[in-house]
């Protein structure tokens, strides 16, 4: 068994990459495949980050895209597709990520000295965990989905793995995500897709960083949008100060939040599904019922026969879908409002377990959903576990 002193970091994307980086000198287990959930996505994908919001960090500011490009000869582009990404990603857990690796983690306990992590091949001994999981165990699946076979209902997440060519398409949600998987659905070549959604599908301005402008135009484009993706000005600015962020009161935060995140699709995206694929907004699904094909009952009474249902729902926090934490662990860790209770360095209330990502944004807003927050949260945890 190995040292006790080390970290265990489970999961291994831009949050799990960054903080094992931050943490080099500390030792550290890394366990999951790296950018697993990335190298999911659908192939030719757009980043809808730009350029410089999408570097991974390591310590003294270093392994950024720019270096990156400097060093190897990589694309410097705007937008940045998902395989220049993962390529990035690769040279950076090969020149910064000094840890051992380790299959996902099976089981954590707590023990005498720390922690137990069980892994498939291997058991460690560590002194603390974070938990850097990324947001695909809380893949939200609402009824009347929820007991249907998952063979013919999935998650937009997990596109890459389904059957899609000659398949009628329902997806359900209103989202990027959604009408991106809408999008996918087509150019794999399903028979048919309609996209379901609850409200009118919101369509974003096409503002996106990488359009020609003039120079004032780019001066005053940087004003308002000093990152790209989240809400309107000026309230898009409260995302780089998640300090300032966790000290709203709560509703606030919800409310912002909400703003910040509001559902809508790309500009280009409505483009790709134009005269391709159906609109039904202003509905939902009531019942669904089949193991396939699969018959949908919408709230106005009417019917739908697919063979598969993509659900653009959305990810939900719970801690009970962290089943490799044992009972007492899971049990330890404190929620308020759906989200894990945090200390300002991600520590939850279950000692020397930590959460990056996703889990954290119910404090620190909406940067931990993107790679741009892999920073703060990298820094922060380094700041309480290596000293």
């Amino acid at each position: 068994m190995p040292r006790a002193d080390r970290v265990g970091v489970v999961g291994a994307g831009p949050f799990g990459l960054s903080i094992a980086a931050h943490l080099a000198d500390c030792g550290v287990v890394l366990c999951g495949e790296p950018m697993d959930t990335w190298q999911r996505m659908p192939p030719g994908m757009i980043l809808r980050s730009t350029w410089s919001e999408t570097s991974l960090s390591a310590p003294h500011g270093r392994g950024t895209l720019d270096e990156w490009a400097g060093a190897t000869g990589g694309p410097v582009q705007e937008p940045i597709v998902l395989e220049t990404f993962l390529e990035y990603a690769r040279w950076f857990q090969e020149r910064y990520v000094d840890a051992e690796r380790a299959d996902d983690a099976a089981a954590i306990t707590r023990n005498g000295r720390g922690f137990a992590v069980r892994c498939a091949s291997a058991e460690y001994e560590v002194r603390a965990v974070v938990l850097a999981v990324g947001v695909r165990p809380f893949a939200n699946r609402p009824e009347p989905f929820d007991s249907l076979p998952a063979r013919h209902v999935i998650h937009a997440s997990e596109l890459r793995t389904a059957t899609i060519e000659g398949a009628r398409v329902a997806v359900v949600g209103s989202g990027q995500g959604a009408v991106e998987a809408a999008a996918v659905a087509l150019d794999e070549g399903a028979a048919s897709v309609e996209l379901i959604a609850r409200s009118r599908i919101h369509w974003f301005a096409d503002r996106e960083r990488h359009q020609a402008r003039g120079r004032l135009g780019r001066i005053l484009y940087d004003l308002a949008y000093p990152v790209v993706g989240y809400g309107p000005p000026p309230l898009n600015r409260l995302v780089l100060h998640p300090d300032l962020f966790a000290a709203l009161p709560w509703r606030l935060r919800e409310r912002i939040t909400r703003r910040l995140l509001r559902p809508g699709g790309s500009a280009f995206l409505r483009e790709r599904l134009s005269g391709r694929a159906a609109f039904t907004e202003e509905r939902r699904v009531v019942r669904a019922t089949g193991t396939g094909p699969l018959e949908l009952e919408l709230d106005d009474g009417t019917t739908r026969e697919v063979d598969l249902v993509v659900l653009g729902t959305g990810y939900r926090f719970d801690v009970e879908r962290l089943s490799f934490l044992d009972e007492e662990l899971r049990a330890g860790i404190r929620t308020a409002h759906g989200w894990p209770v945090l200390d300002r360095r991600f520590q939850t209330t279950a000692e020397n377990v930590f959460v990056a990502g996703f889990a954290a944004e119910g404090r620190f807003g909406p940067l931990s959903r993107f790679v741009l927050g892999a920073d703060f949260a990298a820094r922060r945890v380094a700041e309480a576990l290596s000293g």
